[in-house]
């Protein structure tokens, strides 16, 4: 049997499917995080593997499988150093036997994503969920990105980035040092927690989480849409982080008088109001030629897409 693998490794969730060579859809498999810079290299060799072979028992075939192309997109693999990491992960003892080495494309989500969200020959995927990224590809083929360097180094227009800020913005309302905002009340309710001693208990408890934070976000959103003026400020300023990271890939690829697709990716995008409609009126300003595109596929079948064309 003939079969193609595809993977989307994200910060929160790593999403597995196996297709056949026409690019059929055959099964999918779901995991943990396969950010081993969020979860470590241990846990991401773990999920990684636990989302593939679930995939491959799904098929319940007794023969040996090998896939004759696959596709790992994996968030955090912004360097040779990642990559290195990554392929190691990847080869283990585990599942490498299913795997053609020569046949097996190494790279970070935002190329799949694209994949999966444009077809054109000039193209830009931006990335606003958990975490940011900003990724392109032109005519020639010639690649570029900026930001996605994760939470400490760079994350803007991430939904940590947001959560984050939204927090610290409630604790200087506490404490005097900042304006009064409306999250003072709703990031409370948000959380079903009472009091600031209960949000520092739930910000400091376990272990670090990306996750948790970013998920304030829609906090963010739903108080701005309350009229909270520190809260428009927080996405207006994130809004503004992500038209610079765009701008830096459109003007590395000689874009700027080109026709070119924008592909959307993450739930940052779902406040329309004070960040993606800010986003894509500054944007068109700039570059007439731009086409906004909502990802409507998932971003494993770009793995797909590009595993069939490496073929």
């Amino acid at each position: 049997m003939d079969l193609i693998l595809g993977v989307d490794g994200g910060g929160t969730k790593t999403t597995v499917q196996i297709a056949d060579c026409k690019g059929k859809l055959i099964t999918e498999n779901k995991s943990g995080s396969s950010n081993y810079k969020s979860v470590g290299i241990e846990n991401t060799r773990i999920n990684i593997n636990s989302a593939v072979l679930g995939a491959v028992r799904n098929l319940k075939v007794t023969d040996r499988i090998i896939f004759k192309s696959a596709c790992f997109g994996l968030s955090g693999n912004d360097s040779c150093e990642d990559k290195n990491i990554y392929h190691k992960i990847i080869f283990n003892s585990k599942i490498k036997d299913y795997l053609n080495p020569a046949k097996t494309i190494i790279c970070n989500d935002t190329r799949t994503g694209l994949a999966a969200g444009s077809s054109s020959k000039n193209g830009i995927m931006v990335i606003c969920g958990t975490g940011s990224n900003c990724f392109g590809i032109n005519e020639k083929g010639e690649e570029a990105k900026a930001n996605g360097w994760d939470y400490i180094l760079g994350d803007e227009g991430s939904g940590y980035e947001v959560g984050i800020k939204a927090l610290r913005a409630f604790m200087k309302a506490y404490d005097g040092r900042g304006e009064s905002t409306f999250l003072s009340k709703t990031i409370l309710e948000d959380l079903n927690i009472k009091n600031v001693s209960e949000l520092i208990r739930w910000a400091y408890k376990d272990s670090f989480s990306k996750d948790k934070i970013a998920a304030v976000a829609k906090t963010v959103c739903r108080t701005a849409e309350m009229g909270d003026k520190i809260s428009k400020k927080i996405l207006k300023e994130e809004a503004d982080e992500v038209i610079i990271s765009v701008k830096t890939v459109v003007d590395k690829l000689g874009l700027a008088d080109k026709d070119f697709d924008l592909v959307f990716v993450g739930n940052v995008f779902k406040c329309e109001k004070y960040f993606k409609s800010v986003l894509m009126r500054k944007l068109k300003s700039k570059f007439t030629k731009i086409n906004f595109k909502s990802l409507t596929k998932k971003p494993v079948e770009g793995a797909i897409k590009l595993a069939l064309e490496n073929l």
